[in-house]
């Protein structure tokens, strides 16, 4: 999670640019006036129905992205005896020749049902492989890998995440969001090999709850800015895990419905499983450029 203050406070200030917006239409908007003034029921109610065509002939009501990453990947498996008599961690790029970096798509999209709920998700899909020889003696798990060995490495990852979008501003010139997702991920790392019959590994699937913010800010008539930042962490006598991730993002829109990106991606975790015969901890994380396409409906 490096860097981290560095992206809350760009974040903070795309919401701020986006509350300035807000302000300046306040200021100048009769409907909101109307709408902090007149008590009526009948009258809001009008005016929550203008909201809902509004969204729905604004062409923001549904956004898909997908991107293309150039990520850099770092990897490190720990393995611990619960008495602590053993404790061996690998860094799976340095130690066992997994690839350091890698190309995969990445996806997101946000459903607005009404102007102030909605859906958001995300999804990342990695898996990498590699041949390899070791060059000293490894342990994992439960084997222990002399030097010399032939290897296939491997490390896969699923992620799904999907919850609820609470929307608290909502204007042409700027969105700014709430979600409260919850992460579905599937860890699976091993290694492989004909010498010694080596098979080791260990898969790990969790669902972790994730709290975040969406932003977006109109810079011109075609140029956006986008933000998204998400954390969690929990830790129990059976489980500990952490997530971090970062989405920022420069827009350009030459039609109402499409958008072309430049990004660039984090994505972080911790998980750690305790266990009566060993204790496991994977630490992930991959950084990088992205291209992408944004459709809006």
């Amino acid at each position: 999670m490096k860097n981290c203050p560095f992206k809350v406070i760009l974040l903070l200030l795309i919401i701020v640019a986006c509350l300035n917006v807000r302000a300046e239409q306040i200021d100048n908007s009769t409907i909101f006036k109307i709408k902090d003034t007149v008590k009526d029921k009948e009258t809001k109610k009008l005016l929550r129905q203008e909201e809902r065509i509004q969204l729905r002939q604004s062409h923001n009501r549904f956004g898909l992205k997908f991107s293309y990453v150039y990520a850099f990947l770092d990897t490190e498996v720990s393995f611990e005896l619960p008495q602590g008599n053993l404790n061996s961690t690998l860094s799976l790029e340095q130690n066992l020749g997994l690839p350091k970096n890698s190309y995969f798509f990445t996806g997101s999209f946000l459903y607005r049902i009404t102007p102030r709920s909605g859906i958001y998700a995300q999804y990342y899909g990695i898996n990498r492989s590699e041949n390899s020889q070791t060059d000293r003696q490894f342990i994992f798990k439960n084997d222990t890998i002399p030097a010399g060995t032939d290897i296939e490495v491997y490390f896969n990852t699923q992620v799904i995440s999907a919850g609820y979008l609470l929307s608290v501003l909502r204007d042409p010139n700027a969105f700014l969001g709430f979600y409260f997702n919850i992460y579905f991920m599937i860890l699976e790392t091993g290694v492989k090999s004909d010498q010694g019959s080596i098979n080791s590994n260990v898969e790990l699937i969790a669902p972790l709850p994730n709290f975040g913010i969406v932003a977006s800010f109109k810079l011109n008539k075609w140029l956006y800015l986008d933000g998204e930042i998400g954390f969690f962490s929990l830790h129990t006598s059976t489980f500990g895990g952490s997530l971090h991730n970062f989405n920022l993002s420069l827009m350009a829109r030459p039609i109402r419905w499409l958008g072309i990106n430049l990004s660039y991606q984090e994505f972080d975790v911790r998980m750690e499983f305790p266990s009566e015969d060993i204790n496991t901890v994977v630490d992930y994380n991959f950084r990088g450029p992205a291209i992408g396409l944004s459709f809006f409906f």
